[in-house]
């Protein structure tokens, strides 16, 4: 008669066979898994401290990204701004080219009321400009939500500063305030277009000689405006291009902490596909035994 211990000792070497053919087609499981999802760690538990590093490396990229976003908005209130003054140089020269075809002294009053006309409309064209939006803010008005400028040319926005966070701890200013523009209220530029408009049909040349003194005035501060924001534009384009490198190594960062090797896991899948094949032949074997095996 068979012992009661040769038959534990049978069954614990098939239990055996099967936790190691169950072992083996977990880790088959697992490697498929990862290949399907590019991904070395799936879950915390695969590597605790590998974890740690991508949740740190993907709130990086969350804040770069950000950053991004406010880099681009910079950008576009920015550039706006640089176009628009580049609009408005254009037309406070063709009002002075106005002023000075009037000045000379040879047109007659027909032709210094049409003048007088054309400089009231470059005047509303001015104001058009003036109340320039980047998206649904106008560009000039400050923090104020509503247009920088009345249809009288009065400033009724709220002069102050709109900036943009472009870098951890760097802001920069991305609008331009119209009475810094325009000048303020009372000695404006649209003010001076008024007068120039009324000199140029009175004739007068020695006003309109001062009126043209003051006009070079203003073009040379929306220049400087102008210019002011290019400078701004430059410091924006140099944090773009800082952001674009720090996003591409955390992402390569990212990437060599959570991605699985491919060739690697090809390779170890293949080696553990033979394993538990292996495996599978021997457990199927040892499970077979029959109690005549035992009988014997």
């Amino acid at each position: 008669m068979v012992s009661s211990s040769f038959r534990v000792s049978q069954q614990a070497i098939a239990n055996s066979a099967i936790l190691s053919l169950q072992a083996n087609l977990a880790a088959i499981t697992n490697t498929n898994a990862q290949i399907s999802a590019n991904k070395r760690i799936l879950k915390p538990s695969d590597d605790p401290i590998g974890t740690g590093s991508s949740l740190q490396y993907q709130a990086d990229l969350n804040r770069n990204s950000q950053l991004g976003k406010n880099i681009n908005d910079a950008t576009g209130w920015l550039s706006t701004a640089d176009s628009t003054l580049q609009s408005v140089v254009q037309q406070v020269q063709h009002i002075r080219d106005l002023a000075v075809q009037a000045q000379n002294g040879t047109l007659g009053p027909t032709e210094l009321s049409a003048l007088g006309t054309e400089i009231d409309n470059t005047r509303q064209t001015l104001l058009a400009l003036a109340n320039t939006k980047y998206g649904t803010r106008s560009i000039f008005a400050g923090t104020s939500a509503g247009p920088a400028y009345d249809a009288s040319g009065n400033y009724i926005g709220r002069s102050a500063a709109v900036e943009r966070t472009i870098a951890p701890g760097v802001r920069v200013q991305v609008n331009v305030n119209g009475d810094d523009v325009f000048g303020p209220a009372g000695n404006d530029l649209f003010s001076l277009v008024q007068t120039v408009a009324n000199d140029v049909r009175s004739g007068n040349a020695a006003n309109i000689s001062t009126d043209i003194s003051n006009l070079d005035t203003n073009l040379q501060n929306v220049q400087t405006r102008q210019g002011e924001v290019g400078a701004r534009s430059e410091r924006v384009d140099t944090m773009k291009n800082t952001n674009a490198t720090t996003a591409t190594n955390l992402s390569s960062n990212l990437s060599s902490v959570q991605d699985v090797d491919m060739s690697k896991a090809i390779m170890d899948l293949q080696t553990q596909q033979f394993t538990y094949q292996a495996a599978l032949s021997t457990t199927a074997k040892i499970i077979q035994l029959s109690l005549v095996d035992f009988l014997q």
